[in-house]
């Protein structure tokens, strides 16, 4: 947050993901229901939700979704019907959360320390993915970009590990050995990933930020 809100950019949203495996077991849609609903309530959302179903050859899915003002919140229960190492055949639980905050940085936060709360309770290890997006005014030329990313990776105490460029946006990967969560980007360890985007419509250059690695489509 702090990197983030040192740089010029409007703050526009913030998404926190989080993923867990529940356990290999049968469940009930009524106990997947109550699960999301309970889950909900953790979260402060106690009306205006909808619960849909839907499923696949191998797997059934439950989710919660809220829409609001300030953000939008889906919060769902994977089934995957799969084989354990022994060859018998399980039902694999998955909870997935994905809560979507406008503007507002700072109680993105707390979602990610009160997600990260429930699944430890729930004796569940925590993915979490925290992306930020961002917007300033016109197009960012290379020199403006370089000190954007320069300021942006230092304040996150991580070093650059690879750029990509194109015509339409520019990608750079960066580690930084504080987050313990990381990925592997052409045999090289990542867990921190900016982005810049140019919008002509609408004159703006977007700002994306993650860790460990955006997740969203931009």
């Amino acid at each position: 947050v702090e990197a983030f809100s040192s740089s010029e950019a409007i703050p526009v949203e913030a998404v926190v993901s989080c993923y867990g495996e529940f356990g290999d077991m049968r469940l009930a849609k009524t106990t997947k229901q109550t699960m999301l609903t309970n889950l909900a309530k953790r979260l402060g959302i106690t009306s205006g939700y909808e619960i849909t179903e839907s499923e696949g050859a191998t797997y059934q899915e439950t989710t919660l979704t809220k829409n609001g003002k300030y953000g939008k919140t889906v919060l769902q229960i994977v089934s995957m019907d799969t084989k354990n190492v022994l060859g018998d055949e399980v039902t694999r639980q998955s909870i997935l959360c994905d809560i979507t905050v406008y503007d507002d940085l700072e109680y993105a936060m707390q979602c990610k320390e009160t997600l990260e709360t429930i699944y430890d309770e729930l004796g569940m290890m925590s993915n979490v993915n925290i992306y930020f997006k961002g917007k300033t005014a016109g197009m960012l030329d290379d020199g403006q970009q370089n000190t954007t990313t320069e300021a942006l990776l230092t304040a996150l105490h991580a070093e650059e590990v690879q750029t990509l460029k194109t015509g339409d946006y520019v990608t750079i990967y960066a580690y930084a050995p504080q987050f313990e969560q990381s990925i592997m980007q052409d045999g090289q360890k990542i867990n921190v990933n900016l982005a810049y985007t140019y919008n002509e419509s609408e004159n703006m250059t977007y700002i994306h930020l993650a860790v460990p690695y955006i997740a969203q489509s931009y």
